[in-house]
């Protein structure tokens, strides 16, 4: 499990709401808007049994600096005895106040209580994997508010899915503070089809989530959770053909490579980007299309053969979430091939099969 790179795993906690004060009474904190919170996260055992245990500070001390930045994720986490620690924040909430179900155990780090907020399931290296403006499902119960007349941030998704930012980070940017929030969008790359907006409640905000939510984060690490879908009727099974034409936009070292390009089909219109990794005769990359009524997200995986000045790819790509009318679309194996000229500018790809939306 050392080999997972450790920012990896910093996706889990900041999706997280703290967990009720134990032995509250009334188990609801207040207060939090702007508040400074960070978490201790250890993994343990190995996959497909590992677990992540999540320590947040909120409610008890608001992250001491000198306390946080004496930490070293490495000895912190042979002390612990475990294979993997991640330090993760310091953040600031932007609810007003959060109600949660369940009182929690209490733990000291250092001289600083923090309390566990929750234990999440990791079953494939993909549930380490931190990739932004891609949801994550959470398993917790609680409520959050935003009171009236409160300035919240939103993510609006292709089709219309809207996320509320709950907290922005200053791990990737120390210096971001909430004043800054209001022209954030004007620094965040958004896939194609997003938009970043501001909104003055003009009523209370009260997210709710039963078992799970569904959360994601930009570039930053700042982290919005899903508050409204568009999506409604039951799924069905269809099948698709989409054809599309693409270019390489850029490459690093390492055979790291972007294609952009536009499809059609059983999908209508619309522009598709797929970023990958060359190697070991294999193409193996995660992809994005976005249409007018939604997007859909997923990852492909295609053997490739070189002859003379052109190159063809041949394998399987696979659905694994969308937006707007694509929310919750599936899919089994893809027949995906791709034909193109060495340098990446020529491609024709087609992908047939089925998928439930």
């Amino acid at each position: 499990m050392r080999r997972l790179a450790a920012a990896t795993l910093a996706l889990a906690a900041a999706a997280l709401a703290p967990a009720a004060p134990a032995g509250a009474a009334e188990p609801t904190l207040n207060g939090l808007h702007d508040a400074r919170y960070c978490e201790i996260l250890e993994l343990k055992g190995d996959l497909p049994r590992a677990t992540v245990t999540v320590w947040n500070t909120i409610g008890l001390n608001a992250c001491p600096a000198d306390w946080w930045n004496a930490f070293e994720a490495g000895p912190l986490a042979q002390e612990l005895g475990v294979p993997l620690v991640v330090l993760n924040g310091p953040r600031h909430f932007l609810m007003d106040s959060v109600s949660a179900s369940d009182a929690a155990q209490l733990r000291a780090f250092h001289g600083e209580q923090m309390r566990k907020a929750a234990t999440i399931p990791i079953r494939t290296a993909d549930d380490l994997v931190q990739t932004p403006y891609r949801d994550r499902t959470i398993s917790r119960n609680n409520t959050w508010a935003w009171r009236k007349g409160r300035t919240v941030f939103e993510l609006v998704a292709p089709g219309g899915d809207v996320y509320v930012m709950q907290a922005y980070a200053q791990i990737k940017d120390p210096d971001l503070k909430l004043a800054d929030l209001p022209r954030l969008g004007r620094r965040l790359d958004l896939p194609d089809g997003w938009r970043y907006r501001t909104r003055k409640l003009r009523s209370d905000l009260v997210l709710t989530a039963h078992g799970s939510a569904t959360v994601i984060q930009d570039e930053l690490q700042n982290t919005y959770q899903l508050a409204r879908t568009v999506r409604r009727g039951k799924r069905a099974a269809h099948r698709l053909r989409v054809a599309g034409t693409t270019r390489t936009v850029s490459s690093a070292a390492g055979g790291q490579v972007v294609d952009e390009g536009t499809v059609t089909g059983t999908l209508g219109k619309g522009r598709v980007t797929l970023s990958g990794t060359l190697a070991n005769g294999r193409l193996d990359g995660t992809f994005r299309l976005t249409f007018r009524d939604g997007s859909i997200v997923g990852k492909v995986s295609m053997p490739f053969t070189v002859s003379g000045n052109e190159i063809d790819f041949n394998g399987t790509s696979r659905f694994t979430g969308g937006t707007g009318a694509y929310r919750g679309i599936t899919s089994g194996a893809l027949t995906t091939r791709d034909h193109n000229t060495l340098d990446g500018q020529n491609g024709t790809l087609s992908v047939t099969g089925s998928a439930r939306y």
